[in-house]
């Protein structure tokens, strides 16, 4: 447990990014704690949620005594009224502004993207608090943190967006596949019917040598049968003349 002095501002955000419970924020006065009564509200609900107390010299404050809590507790509700009355008058600017015509929504903050990127990777490996990253970056923790998640939903598109390319990628290399599969199918065909062709060609020309080979045995067949008939007559012609002349 450490008593912590603070003479500024600057001194107690530094003394808040190591308060550990049980330590006690010593200031000068409010005034020089804070510029605005927003800020110190701010100050006081982190010391408070770091279980740590705080006192102010001016002030005559000091929660290590009986009132802590009720001093805490009042805070907070300073708090939420503090922050309710600045919604209704921005959103009673914003009605007006609508009516008039003038309203064109709240201007984003410039953050360096570059830094912004080098920090929140600091503040994700453990290697920062969120408190040093939002005083590093001059952000509030509202605007901090809706910043993350616009950068974790941009991310999340980013990557939705290239899963998206890469599966039309796929199915159009599919249904390459299957055209080119389809020409193979048909060339394939093609070369089938030319052998079928080839082969029944092939099949009608034996079928003709066949037939030739036939016709060429039955005359032949045809050929000596005459002959034999020829040698038949020849020889019984021969036997009459020979008959006659030995008649004679």
């Amino acid at each position: 447990m450490s008593l912590i002095r603070c003479a500024d501002r600057e001194e107690l955000r530094c003394a808040l990014e190591a308060l550990a419970p049980g330590d006690c924020v010593l200031v000068d006065s409010l005034a020089a704690a804070a510029k605005n009564e927003r800020e110190l509200l701010a100050a006081l609900q982190a010391i408070h949620e770091r279980g740590a107390d705080f006192a102010s010299a001016q002030e005559g404050i000091d929660t290590r005594a009986a009132q802590r809590e009720a001093f805490f507790a009042f805070c907070r509700a300073l708090s939420a009224m503090e922050s309710a009355e600045r919604s209704e008058k921005r959103r009673e600017g914003v009605e007006k502004a609508r009516e008039e015509g003038k309203y064109k929504g709240r201007k984003p903050i410039a953050v360096d993207e570059g830094l912004f990127e080098s920090v929140v990777q600091l503040w994700q490996s453990g290697q920062i608090s969120a408190r040093q990253a939002m005083a590093r970056l001059d952000l509030k923790p509202n605007t901090f943190y809706r910043r993350i998640k616009e950068r974790e939903e941009q991310k999340m598109k980013d990557y939705k967006k290239v899963e998206q390319e890469l599966k039309e990628e796929i199915k159009e290399a599919a249904r390459q596949s299957r055209r080119d599969l389809d020409e193979l199918k048909k060339q394939v065909k093609a070369e089938a019917r030319e052998v079928k062709k080839a082969a029944d060609e092939k099949l009608e020309v034996h079928d003709v040598e066949k037939e030739l080979r036939k016709e060429r045995i039955r005359a032949e067949s045809e050929h000596r049968d005459a002959v034999r008939q020829m040698k038949k007559d020849v020889e019984a012609e021969a036997k009459e003349l020979k008959k006659m002349m030995e008649e004679n």
